[in-house]
């Protein structure tokens, strides 16, 4: 749907929108879009939910992680902003299914965008928009998608001078225990959760749990289950709202994948929860230990592209720091019923409307909004082509033979930007943008490195 169209259909609904939320005394509205790398991009404005449009700046497709700190790389090389274009503005609308008033501000609203480039017709890049469009394939096949994000993060006591500084690695992490499930953590911790908790319900974010995971500083909490984008929606909200209410509190939360050494404490994952419902049924479900047809072409298929959509579950360099079989953060292509070493742990109890896949390659530093587009086109192609499954893993996967995940973020790249499926089920124009964007991320970081000498070298050889 082109943008005068989509003004078209959202206009009514906005307009009634914009009196419901005056009536409830809502003064302002936080208006977001999300870039490249799943950051979320936000303007506070006056009420006014525009059926006209947005305006959004082009270069929140092509800016990078951190925008460009410590390299000064703000941007990378895009079609979509540039010298030669003159780094324009685009078209935005505000989806009227996102618009909500904040419940512990309620003076407050927010909305998320869609994105069009200036002559009307979809962006190609905005990462909204792919997973929109592959929701939509989901639905031609006659599935209802559902996913659950749970997030592992760390949380800092704030310090700004040294955050200022960059150094980030002398924060203290709050709480004066590394134990999970720990109530008594700081004295602070189940008040944090509480609120935490009251303020997503309040606008619709369902929120399971919140835990402290094993390692200082180190923290989970679970989603509930929506259809795909309102999944990823929720997904990067909670974000958002977590670290407002750890700014409010004087601490300061991290989604970085390994903040501690690799082999040390936790690292932080996001794991997806996947199901596909069929006139509220659950269509995987076929009792303990088993699955339909339709939900072992669906796994199939996600298996098949696993290589390819890699760079979607591990975007950054910081992401392979995670890889670790024996902590349960996966290395290889494979499934298993409740395996947890295994990208894919099936569920399949206590019930079938438990029933679902649990995909554990994401780490907390993912795009939400691609790596559940990754999931879903993927398992859509194995139920369009009738892929077979194969046989789920038994016993150690360290000691079988299984296809590896790329093991760096070039070989995630070079995999991912040569492949016609997902020039395909994303688009080749985002394919190719995105892929850029992961090039500029490791040349950023080659840069520095050939720019520092190392402690390892500081140690080794200055005395040898």
């Amino acid at each position: 749907m082109e943008f005068e169209d989509r003004v078209a259909a959202y206009a009514p609904k906005l307009e009634a929108l914009q009196a419901e939320l005056a009536s409830r005394g809502v003064e302002f509205v936080e208006v977001h879009t999300v870039d490249t790398s799943g950051v979320v991009r936000s303007k506070i404005a006056p009420l006014k939910l525009s059926t006209a449009g947005e305006s959004i700046n082009a270069i929140l497709y092509c800016v990078t992680h951190g925008d460009g700190q410590p390299m000064g790389d703000v941007a990378f090389a895009s079609p979509s902003a540039n010298e030669e274009n003159g780094f324009p503005n685009i078209k935005g609308i505000i989806d009227p299914d996102t618009v909500v008033q904040h419940g512990w501000k309620p003076k407050f609203a927010s909305a998320i965008t869609r994105s069009y480039m200036l002559d009307g017709s979809i962006c190609p890049y905005d990462p909204r928009g792919v997973l929109a469009r592959v929701e939509e394939r989901a639905r031609a096949l006659g599935y209802e998608p559902k996913f659950a994000l749970e997030y592992e993060f760390g949380i800092f006591h704030a310090d700004h001078d040294l955050m200022r500084a960059g150094r980030y690695r002398e924060l203290k992490p709050w709480g004066h225990s590394l134990i999970n499930y720990d109530l008594v953590r700081s004295g602070e911790y189940q008040d944090f959760a509480a609120e935490f908790i009251t303020r997503m319900k309040s606008i619709d974010i369902g929120v399971a749990s919140l835990v402290t995971e094993y390692g200082y500083g180190m923290y989970e909490y679970a989603l509930t289950p929506k259809s795909a984008l309102a999944a990823a929606d929720a997904a990067m909200r909670a974000k958002l709202h977590l670290r407002e209410l750890c700014a409010e509190r004087g601490l300061v939360a991290t989604f970085m994948t390994r903040f501690q050494p690799p082999g040390k404490e936790s690292a932080c994952g996001a794991h997806h929860h996947v199901s596909l419902w069929r006139d509220g049924k659950p269509a995987f479900a076929a009792g303990p230990n088993r699955l339909t047809p339709v939900g072992e072409k669906f796994l199939a298929g996600v298996l098949n592209r696993m290589q390819e959509t890699h760079i979607f579950f591990r975007p950054t360099v910081n992401s392979y720091r995670r890889f670790d079989r024996g902590a349960w953060s996966p290395e290889d292509v494979a499934w298993g019923f409740e395996n947890r070493t295994a990208p894919i742990r099936a569920i399949t109890t206590p019930n079938d409307a438990a029933c679902r896949f649990e995909h554990r390659a994401p780490g907390a530093d993912v795009n939400p909004y691609l790596s559940i587009a990754a999931i879903l086109a993927a398992g859509c192609e194995g139920i369009e082509k009738d892929l077979p499954l194969e046989a789920p893993v038994t016993s150690n996967l360290a000691n079988l033979d299984k296809p590896k995940l790329p093991r760096t973020l070039n070989a995630s790249i070079e995999a991912f930007a040569a492949s016609d499926f997902c020039a395909e089920a994303f688009g080749e124009a985002f394919r190719d943008n995105y892929a850029e964007s992961r090039r500029a991320e490791q040349a950023a970081f080659d840069a520095w490195q050939a720019s520092h000498i190392t402690d390892f070298e500081w140690q080794r050889y200055f005395v040898s």
